[in-house]
């Protein structure tokens, strides 16, 4: 490795600590008092950077939160990847185990974007995320992707998100393996009726 390549590498690092401690100042501010109020000064200063720093990678604070959105879009987007439509009922499962990983462990601090996400613009984003990969699902299973079909992919993404958060914000929240398969069930009886819809006769 070049010396030019490695401090590229150790600047890249730097970077990447530098915007993980203001947002992980951002989130631990926003226990306590809503995002309207959340001043520069206070925030670089919980993730002990000073301003000129923070404005080097932010124009200000909702360029964090739109960043962060990014990020958990990406790496949702790479997560359907893996979904197999010849198989998707195991899909199901295996989706809802991820998605449970992505937020819990590998991006824990990004649930809390959700709570303080008044828009709900993030959560349509996910959602929409989700609903593409159950479109090119339903797609094949249908001979005709009507109007039937648009209504039944829109209510299984409903169902399974909220299905997720539900589970997720319980405190008495059964297993997530049998939380998982409860969903896979359900989605897979969905999709299974969306291959019967262009079967029926228009009411």
């Amino acid at each position: 490795m070049t010396t030019q390549t490695t401090a590229r590498h150790d600047s890249d690092k730097r970077v990447i600590r530098t915007k993980k401690a203001i947002k992980a100042a951002l989130f631990k501010l926003l226990e306590n008092k809503d995002l309207s109020v959340v001043t520069i000064t206070e925030l670089t200063q919980k993730a002990n950077v000073n301003r000129r720093t923070f404005y080097t990678h932010y124009r200000n604070i909702t360029d964090i939160l739109n960043e962060i959105e990014e990020d958990l879009v990406a790496a949702l987007t790479q997560l359907l990847q893996r979904f197999d439509a010849n198989d998707y009922k195991t899909s199901t499962y295996n989706l809802f185990m991820g998605l449970d990983e992505l937020i819990t462990v590998e991006f824990d601090f990004y649930f809390h974007l959700v709570r303080v996400d008044m828009r709900g613009a993030l959560m349509s984003r996910l959602k929409n995320v989700i609903k593409s990969t159950t479109d090119r699902v339903l797609m094949q299973i249908c001979s005709g992707f009507g109007t039937d079909a648009e209504i039944i992919s829109s209510f299984i993404v409903g169902g399974f998100f909220n299905t997720y958060l539900d589970w997720h914000n319980r405190e008495d929240r059964v297993p997530i393996e049998h939380a998982a398969e409860l969903a896979s069930c359900m989605v897979a009886f969905c999709v299974d009726q969306a291959g019967k819809a262009d079967e029926r006769p228009a009411v």
